[in-house]
């Protein structure tokens, strides 16, 4: 049996499943486990040390980034720590796991026994697991019919489950919520992921689904079942907000819920009746491709229980300008450190107020990317002057309107001297902007400069090639 964690160290990774959005508390852990590896209660030093890069590296992971070189070095080196300490870091954990995901029945429950069975081989590498650590903790997927297994549940009593951000079950129906039955070992990392209003489909554990009408009878009694305190990521589907599901959700506990998603369109109603709910425990919001509107985004920015909210995602939206002004001088600017709003509509003025608040010095890089949006020069201009710019490795403005004056802003700003990957794909770029950004003195660390789709002429292409050679892309 392992030996008991410092409690420090408990505490945070407490922090960490509180906050599953936000790098914040994984990287404050990841500082403590170097700094306090001799007294962690982990097995050995190096082993605290271990946990500590594979944070530092999942969490640089996941951040969106188009540098393929430097995304294989870290998948390296992932690779490298997960093939030497997963297997002590899992314990019995893969092995339970695989035996409750391959049930035997009939006649091939009679030959199995008959002949040994085939053995267990850890493989910490193959996507095909019920477990995968994610940002450096470990996250694990669980049938409802196995969540009892009082083997698992000796697991969770160890101190190896304390490194379990979650323990996720599927849920779709309000039937199959009220029939859970939760272990005691289990309840600090259990979770329940909620679609409400999906269409099922025949699978091999479940060939006949026994789908639940989502009406609004149905809706009210989910969230009013004592079991949706268990819910931890909730995502709504069309039939759900047809029954009102975010109207009843203003008036319900749902503390709970730490990520949200919403598969529908979002009328402004809809919009004032999310901002109403007393989602006080929620990390990430995902409204991507629901129509919101300015007025929308400007009730969600305004929402008095969002003060936990890291990350929203709301691309291929129409925001515009007025979306992107509310939501740069909102709370939400103290809050967010995850921000998508490519293809939304936002021109030169939401550009300006981007650059002129708090929010982007907050956002994690490696990339910014307000791709597919009418930004033209005077929105580079501000984006070039703004100091936060000097934050990010990757600036991706593809499918803009960005045009010579724009690329020579961006040309003699210092705050691109960092810059491995500038991305200026599909603007109004000509022979002028392709000489300025030739002869800038701030981008020699470019690996990348994407003008491909511009109005650049081959004497202004000889000119760049000159200068970077097949670096650019033409």
């Amino acid at each position: 049996m392992p030996p008991p964690l410092n409690p420090d160290l408990l505490g945070l990774l407490a922090s960490c499943r509180a906050a599953p959005a936000d790098d914040t508390p994984r990287l404050v852990l990841a500082d403590w486990l170097d700094e306090h590896a001799d007294v962690s209660g982990l097995p050995s030093p190096d082993d605290a040390r271990a946990r500590a890069a594979l944070l530092r590296v999942q969490v640089e992971l996941a951040r969106p980034t188009c540098d393929e070189g430097h995304g294989a070095a870290l998948r390296a080196e992932e690779r490298r720590l997960l093939m030497t300490h997963a297997e002590s870091w899992l314990g019995s954990l893969p092995r339970r796991l695989y035996e409750l995901s391959h049930p035997v029945f009939g006649f091939a429950q009679q030959l199995a026994a008959a002949r040994p069975p085939q053995p267990f081989t850890f493989e910490p590498l193959t996507p095909f697991k019920p477990w995968r650590f994610t940002r450096g903790l470990l996250n694990i997927d669980l049938r409802a019919e196995t969540v009892a297994d009082p083997e698992l549940g000796a697991w969770f009593a160890s101190p190896l489950a304390a490194w379990t951000e979650e323990a996720c079950v599927d849920v779709a129906a309000s039937r199959e919520l009220e029939r859970l039955a939760l272990p005691d070992p289990m309840r600090p990392y259990f979770g329940v992921r909620l679609a409400v209003g999906a269409a099922e489909f025949p699978t091999l554990l479940r060939p006949r689904p026994d789908p639940e009408d989502t009406d609004e009878r149905r809706c009210r009694r989910l969230l009013r079942s004592a079991k949706f305190g268990l819910v931890r990521e909730l995502v709504l589907f069309p039939p759900a907000l047809d029954a009102g599901f975010l109207r009843l959700m203003a008036g319900a506990n749902v503390a709970s819920v730490q990520r949200l998603a919403v598969r529908a369109s979002l009328s402004d109603t809809d919009a004032a009746f999310l901002a109403s709910a007393a989602l006080t425990g929620l990390s990430a919001l995902n409204v991507s491709a629901t129509e919101l509107t300015a007025a929308g985004v400007r009730r969600i920015a305004h929402a008095p229980h969002f003060r936990q909210l890291v990350s929203l995602v709301a691309y291929r939206n129409e925001l515009g300008c007025d979306g992107l002004v509310a939501l740069v001088e909102s709370p939400l600017a103290h809050t967010l450190n995850v921000l998508e709003v490519q293809n939304t509509g936002i021109g030169d003025r939401g550009a300006v107020a981007l650059a002129r608040s708090p929010l982007l010095g907050r956002l994690h890089g490696p990339g910014l990317n307000l791709s597919m949006n009418p930004i033209t020069d005077e929105g580079a201009r501000a984006l070039a002057a703004c100091e936060h710019l000097a934050r990010f490795r990757e600036l991706v403005l593809r499918d803009c309107m960005v045009g010579d004056a724009g690329a020579a802003a961006l040309a003699s700003s210092p705050n691109v001297a960092d810059l491995s990957i500038l991305d200026l794909w599909q603007n109004r770029i000509g022979n002028a902007g392709a000489r300025a950004l030739a002869a800038s003195p701030h981008l020699d660390g470019l690996d990348v400069l994407s003008l491909r789709d511009n109005r650049i002429t081959p004497g202004g292409a000889a000119v760049l090639r000159a200068r970077f050679g097949d670096r650019v892309k033409l």
